[in-house]
């Protein structure tokens, strides 16, 4: 399966700062899955996107919102997800908050604030979530 990560139009992009794209992509091999990137261009490419993922394709998303957005058909589509996202806000410590209305769709985590490393923390969220904390390590501490 697939850690699905989806950046919608203003996103700055902060998962390729300092090859963070790479180690992720790394943990997720580690743990048995694959990092889908997805970059979008604009709105409805984005919304195409978004409604195109199921459960056959990802089994998590790591969902930055670009920018502030009051687009209705924005939150009807996380709303009808059937996979569950982590908000990842990748513009630092100074990002107006929220991105995305609460409610919307199936969230189980906000990451707000800490840029590039922001990507670090949801991934390790997301493995958590999906059982896979413990697949990516290459060593076992026995009792």
């Amino acid at each position: 399966m697939a850690i699905v990560m989806i950046e919608a139009p203003g996103a700055v992009g902060a998962a390729e700062a300092g090859g963070v794209r790479a180690t992720l992509a790394e943990r997720a091999a580690r743990a048995g899955q694959e990092l889908v990137h997805i970059r979008c261009e604009d709105e409805a490419q984005l919304l195409e996107r978004l409604a195109r993922i199921d459960r056959g394709q990802a089994d998590i998303i790591l969902f930055d919102p670009g920018e502030r957005t009051a687009d209705p058909r924005r939150a009807r589509t996380l709303a009808s997800l059937d996979v569950p996202y982590i908000e990842v806000r990748g513009d630092g410590h100074d990002a107006a908050s929220p991105r995305v209305a609460a409610g919307a769709g199936p969230r189980v985590a906000v990451v707000d604030g800490y840029a590039a490393q922001g990507y670090t923390l949801a991934m390790s969220m997301a493995l958590e979530r999906l059982g896979c904390a413990e697949c990516e390590n290459d060593f076992s501490v026995g009792t």
